[in-house]
């Protein structure tokens, strides 16, 4: 509705003379859509601007598979390994998945558990979001059966060949399942269950690394670097950082 010059001058002169608390009650009456619509626009925005200055870089993504960590233990396993690198824990970061659990026979009440988990392994991996994961013996046998890991020997021979004389006691082996009639049988289209399988060194055992010495592990942990990880080199100084053997090198520095 258009208003003439007189209307317009009587309502300005209407709104002088009202109170503060009248006045926040017309504006509110008024004008309370666009106030919204600005507050909203206005937090959207600061979020955003607040999420792309305090967003970390991710070194690393490291998963804890059947393995439950202290916070002292998380701390040497995230941070620690920044501070070896010389980068700035403010603004970058070692990613733990916390929690995750695996199970070819979980109980009633972990199967919802252990199917989450499968869920978030298979997203961060076609993510490229997985790198090292750090595992008990069950875990390590279904990732490496599920084909996850990377073969270690002739990656650690390739980037630190010191370092691999030095963990080749530490290597283990499991078996590899190429492909199977698991489907098939489950459905009921096969009698018996068969699979192609290789053996393949795609684990060390870092129970005894001293990264580990005060993580009083009831069981053997294991290592294994995620296959398709595209931070392999930077999983190679993760291993030699949490050995200790980078920092024998450079004189404990």
């Amino acid at each position: 509705m258009n208003l003439t010059p007189t209307e317009r001058a009587e309502r300005r002169e209407a709104f002088r003379r009202m109170s503060a608390a009248q006045k926040a009650e017309y504006i509110a009456s008024y004008y309370k859509l666009p106030i919204v619509l600005t507050l909203l626009f206005a937090y959207v925005l600061c979020y955003g601007a607040y999420r792309h200055f305090s967003r970390k870089e991710v070194a690393l993504y490291v998963m804890c598979a059947n393995v439950a960590v202290s916070d002292g233990t998380a701390d040497v396993l995230s941070e620690g390994f920044l501070r070896f690198r010389g980068m700035d824990v403010r603004k970058n970061e070692t990613y733990l998945y916390h929690n995750l659990y695996f199970s070819d026979n979980p109980s009633l009440a972990n199967h919802e558990y252990a199917y989450a988990s499968r869920l978030k392994l298979l997203a961060a991996v076609n993510a490229e979001q997985a790198d090292v994961v750090l595992m008990n013996r069950e875990a390590y046998r279904l990732l490496s059966e599920g084909g996850y890991l990377l073969e270690l020997s002739s990656c650690l021979s390739g980037s630190n060949p010191d370092l691999y004389r030095r963990l080749r006691p530490c290597l283990v082996e499991n078996k590899v399942i190429l492909e199977d009639n698991g489907i098939e049988v489950a459905l009921g289209e096969a009698d018996s269950y068969r699979a192609a399988e290789i053996c393949q060194t795609n684990a060390l055992d870092v129970s005894r690394f001293p990264a580990f010495l005060d993580a009083n592990f009831t069981d053997s942990v294991f290592l294994g670097v995620i296959r398709n990880s595209p931070r392999v080199a930077v999983a190679m100084e993760y291993i030699a950082y949490l050995d200790g053997t980078a920092a024998r090198d450079s004189g404990g520095n």
